[in-house]
């Protein structure tokens, strides 16, 4: 009975202390669990999808199906470029041409600053007219106003040869036919009743013949009121000759004739009207010895007689 007892109570004391045991070692866990941070929040899906394992593929991760492109995003508008002027095609693709028409490949590189120099010229349109090679004949009418005595109509022939654009030979000659002026009539009926009174003039010009050469200075166009361009050239005119004069002497009533050398220095305007045919307007001033009427001979100075004509000129057909 006394074993029973005493086997009891061991049985219990152990129970009690293994309950004890038990719950000191619970009791010594709980600061442990309340001193643990709390647990971090889910990383997004990229984060985890970059500590994936390194032997498995990325795009093993979604199937070949759910794949996703790529969004398109437009091009910036832009300006569209200033198209090139024309230029002839010289040599190479229209492309490699630049505004002056030669090909990159015909520049070398770094010379195309010197190259523009070279190309910066002044022009202007091609001649429609063209004068080089060719014969033309003038119809002239014209008047010497410029005696105070006579006034002289003139009217002639004009011959020209155009060696190039710019230089020609020229041959006139002109007939003139003298009318007293208003200051001759007015002398001559102012005179006193019963006299004659007669103005005498010891030298009259009577006609004149020129040769020499033609220097083109300009030549240009225009428009008149807007019906077309018109071209026109505008040159210098040198020549020598001889005049024809009509002499009187001194206590002689007969008159004579004179012969004598001259030089012509002028210019003129040449509108064309036509390939074959022009309108010239011609100013010079025939140069020559003044006649002493005392003396007989042409030495009292130089007659300088300004002549102003217009001629219908005729040019040949251009040559071949």
């Amino acid at each position: 009975m006394r074993s029973f007892l005493c086997s009891s109570l061991f049985r219990r004391s152990w129970r009690t202390a293994a309950a004890a045991l038990l719950a000191g070692t619970s009791l010594a866990a709980l600061p442990a669990q309340a001193q643990e941070p709390p647990a971090e929040k889910a990383e997004p899906a990229a984060e985890k999808s970059a500590d994936a394992p390194a032997d498995k593929p990325a795009d093993a991760a979604a199937p070949e199906g759910d794949k996703t492109e790529p969004a398109k995003t437009e091009p910036a508008p832009t300006k569209p470029a200033k198209a090139k002027a024309a230029v002839p095609d010289m040599m190479g693709d229209t492309g490699d041409q630049d505004l002056y028409g030669v090909s990159d490949d015909a520049v070398p590189p770094g010379a195309r600053m010197e190259w523009a120099k070279r190309r910066d010229i002044k022009v202007i349109q091609k001649r429609a007219v063209v004068k080089e090679g060719r014969h033309s004949v003038s119809f002239l009418g014209g008047v010497v106003p410029n005696d105070d005595f006579w006034t002289y109509i003139t009217g002639g022939l004009g011959y020209n040869y155009y060696f190039s654009e710019d230089l020609a030979l020229h041959v006139q000659g002109a007939y003139t036919y003298d009318q007293p002026t208003s200051l001759r009539a007015k002398l001559e009926s102012n005179r006193p009743e019963g006299y004659e009174l007669n103005v005498r003039l010891p030298q009259t010009l009577q006609g004149y013949a020129t040769a020499g050469v033609d220097w083109n200075l300009m030549h240009g166009k225009f428009s008149f009121f807007g019906t077309g361009l018109n071209e026109f050239d505008a040159a210098l005119s040198f020549g020598i000759g001889g005049v024809a004069t009509r002499v009187t002497k001194k206590g002689v009533l007969e008159p004579a004739y004179r012969f004598d050398a001259a030089g012509s220095v002028g210019s003129y305007l040449q509108f064309y009207i036509a390939d074959r045919w022009a309108l010239r307007v011609n100013v010079h001033q025939l140069y020559y010895p003044a006649f002493d009427d005392v003396e007989g001979t042409a030495t009292a100075g130089v007659s300088r007689p300004i002549s102003f004509t217009l001629s219908l000129t005729w040019f040949t057909a251009p040559p071949e």
